[in-house]
């Protein structure tokens, strides 16, 4: 009798026999095991090759930014998939949009081997926590795209939990531009809370979002954990802005 994983297997099989599904860049035929992007463009995807080894900003060479020598982000790092530039602006606007997009799936699925190669298992954190979101956030978009990225995440990276019952946020909307720089960020402070401190107490722990811009709310969420008791805080992203599309549109 054949089992689950060969039925699932053939269903694949014949749905892309009968229901051809093609790339949506290059409209080339995808196999059953991809979503949304072909082989061929998911190497040409624009990763981020060298960037600062703090921040993940773009870079010609692996190094620290000048901006994270004067001031250096309270996070441990943040690794970064790619850069925010076509067809990753796409694909996150998408993400944003639709619960089951298929680019969160895709993405996250070579993220995971992604940070399974950075952290070569050394020193892999304990713990993955989603951005939060604001409730009314949620209720309104009907989900949060960074739990769902912590989800694919999970699935791959067995030996990091997820936690979504960690941290929260209180406050809903975004500083004013006319506060400076420690104003906003004392804003945005009082914007999160963390439950359940006890239980991230001297462990390592990764933030997960879509795409970061100023990094900012990154900061914000890092103090909390790290003031609950975390030993320490990466920044995980799909997307990463940088110089030459810092004032792109991202769509919240």
């Amino acid at each position: 009798m054949p089992s689950k994983m060969d039925l699932a297997t053939k269903l694949l099989e014949l749905q892309q026999t009968f229901f051809p599904r093609s790339c949506s860049l290059c409209r080339e035929a995808l196999n059953p095991k991809q979503e949304i992007f072909c082989a061929n463009c998911i190497e040409d995807l624009p990763y981020i090759s060298h960037s600062c080894i703090r921040c993940s900003e773009p870079l010609l060479t692996a190094s620290i930014c000048p901006e994270c020598q004067k001031d250096p982000p309270n996070y441990r790092q943040c690794i970064s998939l790619c850069d925010y530039s076509y067809p990753i602006s796409l694909a996150i606007n998408n993400i944003k949009k639709n619960p089951h997009a298929p680019e969160t799936k895709q993405l996250s699925r070579i993220f995971s081997e992604y940070l399974s190669r950075a952290y070569n298992d050394s020193n892999m954190p304990e713990i993955m926590i989603p951005m939060p979101a604001h409730p009314l956030k949620i209720f309104s978009r009907g989900f949060n795209q960074s739990y769902l990225i912590a989800q694919f995440l999970s699935i791959n990276l067995e030996n990091t939990l997820l936690r979504n019952d960690i941290c929260f946020r209180k406050k809903l909307g975004k500083p004013q531009r006319m506060q400076n720089r420690q104003q906003r960020m004392k804003i945005l402070a009082s914007s999160f809370g963390v439950k359940k401190s006890s239980e991230i107490q001297g462990k390592s722990l990764a933030l997960v979002d879509d795409v970061v811009t100023t990094g900012f709310t990154a900061k914000a969420v890092t103090a909390n954990l790290l003031q609950a008791g975390a030993k320490s805080v990466d920044l995980w992203c799909i997307a990463k802005t940088s110089w030459h599309n810092y004032s792109s549109s991202i769509k919240m």
